[in-house]
């Protein structure tokens, strides 16, 4: 099946017929906004549109996302240094201790001063890629839960990168127990936020293995850290 890649912020904005295409114009590229769609009208209709957000399917989404808040300067420089100092044999070595096509390390934040929530990730594949991931929004409904908005999105995203890249298993490492917890429904979604999460996974896992390991915060795990790192920057806190 054909699909279409909508870039709503990158570096040149547009839609993509191919992950190919689409991946150099996002991957690198501070706070890169994307979705997969199964046609071209819905593709188009995403990037011209003002808003910002994940829907449950991003193939089949026609949720009206909120307005992309304003971010401090700060949060507009990439850590590019310490992404691009990962090598190759570094993500491979990662990947050494899962059954799964990829993995992800991801983390949110959340600015008190701004009301910004935003999360950091990080995806590596079994081909020696890593793929950054970072984002923000101010919706009413989601920034009550301040930086575990973030943390979902984190997750989200990292599973939509894995799909759009054609990739069927995934690990996400996190270090908030909600993350695992409300996607495998051993705890209740009170919440739109975690009912939403909730049902993308349920929806994501039709077509991909998503597993989940726990690790410990600030405990100089290598990747953790740089998302740590990612997730701040993402809304304007200085790193």
């Amino acid at each position: 099946m054909k699909f279409y890649y909508g870039v709503q912020k990158g570096r040149h904005p547009g839609v993509y017929e191919s992950w190919d295409a689409c991946k150099k114009e996002v991957i690198g590229a501070t706070g890169a906004i994307y979705k997969k769609f199964a046609t071209r009208e819905e593709a188009e209709a995403f990037v011209q549109s003002e808003g910002y957000g994940h829907a449950v399917s991003a193939a089949s989404s026609h949720r009206t996302a909120p307005a992309a808040p304003r971010v401090p300067d700060q949060a507009t420089a990439p850590l590019f240094h310490a992404v691009t100092d990962v090598t190759k044999e570094d993500i491979l070595a990662e990947l050494t201790d899962v059954t799964t096509e990829a993995l992800a390390y991801v983390d949110g934040s959340f600015n008190l001063t701004s009301g910004i929530y935003g999360y950091g990730g990080v995806l590596l594949s079994r081909d020696g890629s890593l793929t950054p991931l970072t984002g923000h929004g101010r919706d009413d409904t989601l920034r009550t839960m301040r930086n575990v908005a973030g943390e979902i999105h984190g997750a989200m995203a990292a599973i939509e990168a894995a799909a759009a890249a054609g990739i069927h298993s995934i690990t996400i490492f996190y270090d908030y127990m909600g993350i695992e917890m409300w996607a495998n429904g051993q705890w209740k979604t009170n919440k739109e936020g975690t009912r939403a999460y909730k049902a993308f996974i349920d929806d994501q896992r039709v077509s991909m293995d998503i597993q989940f390991q726990k690790v410990a915060a600030h405990t100089g795990v290598r990747f953790n850290e740089l998302v740590d790192q990612l997730a701040k920057q993402a809304v304007g806190l200085r790193v």
